[in-house]
């Protein structure tokens, strides 16, 4: 499995993808034929994506969640890329990134220092 924000290589831990379809629409009551109808009209669909990664020995300078870190503070978007085969892909789509949680359980100390991240996205227009 291949997982790219702006060409940066993300390692996604096994489970570690979530998707969301949300339907974006209005609702209307209506009294119609002597009953109550509510009518939707929906305008569409936006994704959303949250991914569960983590890097090993990596300096902070060098670090993926820094990176999304700071493409998040400038507000732009990035492009985002799933590449599982046949079993799953997005292709290069515009993306919005609207958390990064930073989580390091190890500690500085440990034998091997992992750094876990959770992303998530939301499609752009």
């Amino acid at each position: 499995m291949t997982v790219l924000i702006d060409e940066k290589t993300l390692k996604v831990e096994g489970g570690g993808i979530g998707e969301n379809v949300e339907v974006v629409g209005t609702f209307v009551d209506k009294w119609q034929d002597a009953a109550y109808r509510k009518e939707a009209k929906i305008f569409g669909t936006v994704r959303s994506w949250t991914l569960q990664c983590y890097e090993e020995n990596v300096a902070w300078n060098n670090s993926v969640a820094k990176y999304l870190q700071d493409k998040a503070k400038e507000g732009n978007k990035v492009s985002f890329s799933i590449d599982e085969g046949s079993l799953h892909t997005v292709s290069s789509t515009n993306v919005y990134i609207l958390g990064v949680d930073v989580d390091y359980p190890r500690g500085s100390k440990a034998a091997s220092f992992v750094r876990y991240f959770t992303v998530r996205l939301q499609e752009a227009p």
